[in-house]
């Protein structure tokens, strides 16, 4: 029998290609000066299909979890920025201008 290698991860980052979708998982701990340290722990590569499968099993488990404990709250602004969009300062539009984990 194998060992299961068990991670824990704090931050992640996806990356997409036309036959690929990669996660980057790391842990980000506090420095000693003011700003933290990110260190890579696993990169988990899928199919698209799979991971939308993913997405759907992933999405499901979280609905159940605010059905059981409660609503996992996340900022508007985290929300946005997560989906790719930003927020005009003096319109309030929403565009694609910001992307996050795109490098």
């Amino acid at each position: 029998m194998t060992d299961l290698l068990e991670l824990y991860t704090n931050n992640v980052g996806v990356k997409g290609t036309l036959y690929e979708v990669c996660f980057e998982f790391g842990l980000q701990t506090a420095a000693k000066d003011a700003s933290p340290e990110s260190t890579m722990v696993a990169r988990v590569r899928m199919s698209p299909q799979h991971a939308m499968a993913t997405k759907i099993l992933l999405d499901r488990v979280l609905r159940q979890y605010g059905e059981s404990f409660q609503e996992i709250f996340l900022p508007a602004e985290l929300v946005t920025k997560l989906e790719g969009r930003t927020i005009g300062e003096e319109t309030g539009d929403v565009d694609d201008a910001d992307r996050i984990d795109q490098d």
